[in-house]
């Protein structure tokens, strides 16, 4: 289960991009490129509506197509790399800008800055509550599996 990390907002200019979010959001990042050919889980450090800052383990070239997956409700998205860039002076860790390619908020945030503006908050189905002695459970005795027309 995903679990989202709300740190602080970065607002920026009116005019400009929609506020950016800190938040930790568990995503698995796969290319759809077939060269290079990669799947990978990271977190992301900012989010907004029309993309994400993720760190991973490699590095990626601006252009690769990538599909977000395991997202918050479920949700998953296409996008490209925007941008790369290491972080620290190792390399172990690379910061990947991704836009996508249908802005919305993939992330399920709530509340979500008021400059995201209409954005649809993408909807997971809920499962409808179990009723006692409904089928198929009400055909199950306690000692094992029970036969309707049996008796």
């Amino acid at each position: 289960m995903s679990s989202i990390t709300q740190l602080a907002p970065t607002s920026n200019p009116p005019g400009r991009r929609p506020t950016r979010v800190r938040a930790q959001i568990p995503i698995r990042i796969r290319s759809l490129d077939l060269v290079p050919e990669f799947s990978e889980d990271g977190h992301t450090l900012v989010i907004n509506p029309r993309g994400c800052g993720v760190r991973l383990r490699r590095s990626l070239e601006p252009g690769v197509r990538v599909l977000l997956d395991e997202l918050p409700g479920g949700n998953r998205a296409t996008a490209s790399v925007a941008n790369c860039v290491p972080l620290g002076s190792d390399s172990k860790y690379w910061l990947l800008g991704f836009a996508l390619d249908k802005p919305g908020n993939i992330f399920c945030l709530s509340p979500a800055p008021a400059d995201w503006g209409d954005q649809p908050v993408p909807i997971s189905a809920v499962p409808l509550p179990r009723r006692a002695n409904e089928w198929p459970y009400s055909v199950f005795a306690a000692n094992g599996e029970a036969h309707p027309s049996r008796g």
